[in-house]
């Protein structure tokens, strides 16, 4: 990845970024990528707003295994405040019963509440946006997560495409964007490089195992449109079913 491209992912994430910060009422923002395969480092960082340098490291070491907002726990829907297509959240209250590294962590370095939403980009992939609130900030005493739901879908949506685009979802070796060490994109990516925004939206739903039902009202459709999606993204993949896309998108 050039420098340039680097600089211009940036440029998204911080316009970006400033505006969920404003809606959310959040102190900090994260963007990292979440590798579920656990065939390398699971955490890397694309993006944060001044997080501390210490805290970064604790999470992409270790803390993230104990995140119960993280993807792969399959909790988030039990948390206050998530919803089928919300974002959930951990209040302070919650945080503080919580006995793991993950609640140590966070308020031992002075936050007292976290919100998150993620994106699968594949079985293996997932896009995530982590929100915190520091203890004593002047902006708010929670995050409004739920006035921010709609900006960071936006944000981790074209985050996606970019990475998509720029051939380094799956080929990142060891390091953040920053570090520039990347792969060049897999057949399955260069697939999906041809699909519309639209197309990479009903998609990303798909892998998450929403039915046509969910898809529909999650993006605001009808059955019969997201149906006709469907089948113009069976022949880009050249594939007749589900079951076969899926298997094609996670080789």
């Amino acid at each position: 990845m050039s420098l340039s491209s680097v600089t211009e992912f940036n440029s998204l994430n911080a316009s970006y970024s400033r505006d969920v910060l404003h809606a959310s009422r959040a102190s900090e923002l994260a963007l990292f990528l979440y590798d579920v395969s656990g065939q390398g480092q699971a955490i890397r960082f694309l993006y944060n707003t001044g997080i501390a340098p210490a805290l970064v490291s604790a999470y992409r070491h270790r803390v993230f295994r104990e995140d119960p907002l993280l993807p792969q726990l399959g909790s988030t829907g039990n948390l206050p405040g998530a919803r089928e297509f919300g974002m959930p959240h951990l209040p302070a209250k919650q945080l503080a019963a919580s006995c793991n590294f993950y609640s140590e962590a966070l308020m031992g370095a002075g936050y007292i509440e976290t919100a998150a939403l993620s994106r699968p980009l594949s079985k293996r992939f997932y896009l995530v946006a982590g929100m915190l609130l520091r203890r004593g900030a002047r902006q708010s005493r929670r995050i409004f997560s739920e006035n921010a739901l709609v900006k960071t879908q936006y944000w981790l949506a074209e985050s996606a495409d970019y990475l998509i685009d720029h051939g380094i979802l799956a080929g990142a070796q060891g390091g953040d964007v920053d570090n520039r060490k990347f792969t060049p994109a897999s057949s399955s990516l260069r697939h999906q490089m041809a699909l519309t925004p639209r197309e990479k939206e009903v998609v990303a739903a798909m892998l998450r195992g929403y039915s046509n039902k969910q898809i529909s009202a999650c993006l605001n459709l009808s059955e019969y449109t997201i149906e006709n999606h469907l089948r113009r993204i069976y022949k880009k993949f050249s594939v007749h079913s589900r079951t076969a896309l899926i298997a094609n998108l996670n080789h």
